[in-house]
This record gives structure tokens, C-alpha cells and sequence, in this order.
């Protein structure tokens, strides 16, 4: 004769699906920054009012969604009509783990890809500063390279890198006041050091989605670079395709931007940051 079923093997159904919906009422907030009632949640969601209050309530508690009370004549009304939105504690556990995402391991292959695809050193920087690092790094198969492997770690300064131009036009205005140095320095005949210019070269960097650097950080260096989009889809990283002005003419770079621009957006969209 089986034995009976007992609760214990029954609790976790009801716990599972509890989470689930949970999970379901923190995923609605994507498509409504601006909040929502309860009464709407559960609408969207087909479920029971009394079931979304529950879950709504442990969910405040735990700091996960939080709301704004709408004005009322009385408490009741207010907490009634009153719309939830995501709370500070997701805020904290995102910083998290974005911190945790490996973005090395994760873009290593789609940068191997691109180096075999452009025949030219690939490297994944970040902004560190006023000044680009390099974190990652594919070199050419060709005998006159950029890359040897070594370069994990260098820093060049950014107004003079396209990975760089295309971070810095990722920032606020306060925050590339305080990236740009004083004064631009010079690294070759061509580097920009007039703020204006560059602010425009930044700004076509934004709306075209790469920049180019032809000569301005090393004599005779050509890089193409485009962004790697965050949540919010700012940059938070650039992969450029680099090589001598020897192999790479004028007309190979809207190719090779688009070469670049298509890996950036699949690693965007592999650590899950890809915009709907």
C-alpha cells in the first residue's frame, strides 16, 4: 500500500508557484516605469486581486517594489489607489550583479570571431578615467601588427582612441567635464585637442553607434570601435577592430564599422542587456 502523500511533498508546488508569481509582478515593471496600481497587476496578469495584495505586501517588506501613495481624503483610498513601482533593494542587488557579470569571458569569443573576420587586432576597453583600458585583446595573424598579447591593462588617453570617444559619449555633461583633462594632449599631428571639435566628434559617435581614430593616438594607427550597451542602453565598454594605415584605406571603414558594430551588438545582447 504507498504511503500517503504528506505536506511536506506537496509544499514545494505551492512555493514554486508563488515565486513565479512573484517573478511575474517584478518582470511587469519593465514596461511600466511609471508604476502600477494592484488592481492593474493583477488585470495584466490574470490573477486574483487578494493573491497580487499578498504577494505585493512581502515583496514591500523586502524592499523589492516600494509605492507612491496617491493623494486621497482618506488613508484607505490612498493605499487603495496608491501604484507600486521596483524598489532600493533591486537597486543594490543590480549594481550587484553587473558587478559579477564576466564580461571577459563572456565577449572573448565574439572578439576571436572578429579578429578572424577583419584580419585585425581587436581589443575590449573601458573607460578608467580619462583614459581607455585595455581588458581584453585578440591580435592580428599579420607579421605588422598591433597586439602582440601583451597589452592587457595598458591605458591611452581616451579623446584619442575611437573605444575612447565612444565612452565618453556615453556620460553626462558633469561627468565629462570631470573625465577630460584641463588640456587635450597631442600624441600626433592629428590627435584633437580642441574640446569643441571633439565634443562634435562624440556627438556623431552617439548618433552613428562607432567613431574612428585615423592617426590620432600613434602615426600610421587606424581604429574603428563601437559601443557595448548597458541596461539603460549607455556604453559601459568598447571593442575596436585596430591596424596600420599600411593595410587599412578610408574606404574599408564603414565596413569594418559595421563588422565591429554587429559583434558589440551580440555581446550586448549575450550578457542581456539587448533593448526591445
Amino acid at each position: 500500500m504507498p504511503a500517503p502523500k504528506s505536506a511536506v511533498h506537496r509544499e514545494p508546488y505551492h512555493g514554486t508557484q508563488a515565486v513565479s508569481r512573484a517573478v511575474s509582478i517584478l518582470k511587469i515593471f519593465e514596461t511600466a516605469p511609471g508604476g502600477l496600481t494592484a488592481a492593474q497587476i493583477a488585470a495584466h496578469l490574470d490573477l486574483n486581486r487578494s493573491t497580487v495584495h499578498r504577494l505585493l505586501s512581502v515583496l514591500e517588506a523586502e524592499g523589492l517594489v516600494t509605492r507612491d501613495y496617491a493623494a486621497a481624503s482618506d488613508a484607505n483610498n490612498a493605499a487603495r489607489y496608491s501604484a507600486y513601482r521596483l524598489g532600493p533593494t533591486l537597486v543594490s542587488l543590480g549594481g550587484l550583479a553587473l558587478r559579477q557579470i564576466n564580461l571577459r569571458a563572456t565577449a572573448l569569443p565574439y572578439l576571436r570571431s572578429l579578429a578572424q573576420k577583419s584580419g585585425e587586432t581587436v581589443d575590449l576597453e573601458l573607460l578608467v578615467g580619462s583614459d581607455v583600458m585595455i581588458i581584453e585583446e585578440v591580435p592580428a595573424e599579420h607579421m605588422l601588427r598591433v597586439g602582440v598579447g601583451d597589452n592587457l591593462g595598458a591605458r591611452y588617453p581616451a579623446h584619442a582612441a575611437s573605444t575612447g570617444k565612444l565612452l565618453l559619449a556615453g556620460l553626462s555633461e558633469a561627468e565629462l567635464k570631470a573625465a577630460l583633462p584641463g588640456k587635450l594632449a597631442a600624441l600626433t599631428p592629428f590627435t584633437v585637442t580642441d574640446k569643441q571639435v571633439l565634443r562634435a566628434q562624440l556627438e556623431e559617435a552617439r548618433q552613428q553607434g562607432w567613431a574612428l581614430s585615423w592617426e590620432e593616438l600613434e602615426a600610421g594607427l587606424v581604429a574603428v570601435g563601437a559601443p557595448i550597451s548597458g541596461r539603460d542602453g549607455e556604453p559601459i565598454a568598447a571593442v575596436s577592430i585596430s591596424g596600420p594605415t599600411a593595410r587599412i584605406d578610408r574606404s574599408q571603414v564603414k565596413i569594418l564599422a559595421m563588422l565591429v558594430m554587429d559583434t558589440t551588438r551580440r555581446i550586448t545582447r549575450e550578457l542581456g542587456f539587448a533593448r526591445r
